[in-house]
């Protein structure tokens, strides 16, 4: 109600767009929640980017030998949203994606690229474009320093929920034999079972079911919109010094003031969706 602040008309799916000091475009997303309260005179806006199409429309596709770049181009296309840079794999996937929504089909598809290649993936926003990048990638230039441009970091381990050991067994339940990560020696044995699959790769399967200590960390910096997750960055800390993975960013300013908080992973890891497979055989009934 002040005059000297400027009406802005706003509405449920307005186009936000938000701009770094020199004016380039670093977000670009849809207004979805809109909160007025008179008696502070204040309008709370929740806009989000188009991955947040992705992960709530849902679709249904059978894909036989098709390569997940393709995919990724085909769901952009049906929802709406630009392809932008997506990772080309050259691996060939076959699956079933029954009522799934675009961003399961598209990292469906470059889990089992992975499989192949292993090679590690993640989807997310360039202004109002997809892209697909290779999951880890380093930030050239940019460096978290403690002595520099860092504020604060925390750093947390806990082995409360590996898996070391894999017991493979056959249709009937029988122990054939188990699968042992090499933190065998190290912490206490944690073992789960693996049934075997025949149209499955055994070993790799019964691998893919090993679960690390979980090592995180978090750092608060001096604003860079360089810092989004997915990239990689090197960290200089009297803690930890190395190259570590970013897991999320968010980026807060508040009194002219630009700072971002991390969360780092010190493994780089991949979200895996899980796929059907066509079943294949004759029905003697």
């Amino acid at each position: 109600r002040d005059e000297n602040i400027p009406v802005v008309e706003i509405d449920s799916g307005y186009v936000v767009f938000g701009a770094d000091e020199d004016g380039n475009i670093v977000f670009t997303g849809n207004v979805y929640q809109l909160e007025k309260d008179r008696a502070k005179s204040a309008v709370k806006v929740v806009s989000y980017d188009q991955l947040f199409i992705l992960n709530k429309s849902k679709t249904t596709r059978k894909y036989t030998e098709a390569l997940p770049e393709d995919i990724a181009r085909e769901i952009c296309n049906e929802m709406g949203i630009t392809a932008g840079n997506i990772a080309e794999t050259g691996e060939k996937v076959s699956f079933i994606a029954n009522n799934k929504t675009g961003y399961q089909i598209i990292m469906s598809a470059y889990t089992e690229a992975k499989k192949k290649n292993e090679k590690l993936y993640q989807c997310l926003m360039n202004g109002d474009r997809l892209d697909v990048v290779e999951k880890g990638t380093l930030i050239e230039g940019v460096s978290l320093d403690s002595e520099n441009n860092m504020t604060d970091s925390i750093y947390r381990e806990s082995i409360e929920n590996i898996i070391n050991r894999v017991i493979i067994t056959d249709d009937t339940g029988n122990n054939v034999t188990y699968v042992d990560d090499e933190s065998i020696g190290k912490y206490p044995r944690i073992q789960t079972v693996y049934k075997e699959d025949k149209t499955q790769d055994t070993q790799r399967e019964a691998k893919d079911l090993f679960k690390k200590p979980e090592r995180e960390g978090s750092v608060t910096v001096l604003g860079n919109y360089n810092l989004i997750s997915g990239y990689s960055v090197v960290v200089k800390d009297s803690l930890f010094e190395g190259q570590f993975y970013i897991k999320s960013d968010v980026h807060t300013f508040k009194d002219g003031i630009h700072m971002t908080k991390l969360t780092l992973e010190f493994e780089n890891l991949m979200s895996e969706e899980k796929v059907e497979k066509e079943k294949t055989g004759k029905n003697n009934g």
